[in-house]
């Protein structure tokens, strides 16, 4: 246990040291007494004020028909529509999931005439089976041979 892993569980759990984790506790109740480090002094006092201000705040009362409701709300099953619409509904303007869509159509029709060499041998390669077995090159047609790159 260190001075600032202290510093640390005041920030986070307050200045009681029964909200402090257990296995944490012990440790630094021993070293805050063995040390008067003014830090851990001034950090507690910091902490007391702010649990002071939080203990004088009111929760506010629900009445028991709306607890009853959030109870039924929360126990509902959810309807596969449900989940549909939910998915689907966009917290922007419609214009933003369309327009992505729209623009991967446009790239992919572009790139589509960009290369129509490719499609054709995209199909040359599927229609025949045995020329992907041959290891000799026959039947292989590279794209760019070894003679054209020198």
């Amino acid at each position: 246990m260190t001075e600032d892993r202290i510093l640390e569980l005041i920030a986070a759990y307050g200045a009681d040291p029964l909200r402090w984790p257990a296995e944490e506790r012990v440790a630094a109740q021993s070293l805050m007494a063995a040390t008067d480090d003014p830090r851990l002094r001034a950090a507690l006092a910091e902490a007391r004020a702010l649990d002071d201000l939080l203990a004088l705040a009111s929760v506010p009362d629900i009445s028991h028909e709306t607890q009853e409701r959030l109870r039924i709300d929360a126990a509902a099953p959810v309807s596969p529509i449900a989940r549909l619409q939910r998915l689907l509904d966009w917290p922007g303007p419609i214009w933003q999931p369309a327009g992505a869509l729209a623009a991967a159509l446009v790239l992919g029709i572009w790139a589509g005439v960009a290369n129509p060499d490719a499609s054709a041998d995209i199909a040359r390669l599927g229609s025949s089976p045995a020329s992907t077995e041959t290891t000799s090159g026959e039947g292989f047609e590279p794209f760019i041979s070894m003679e054209d790159s020198l």
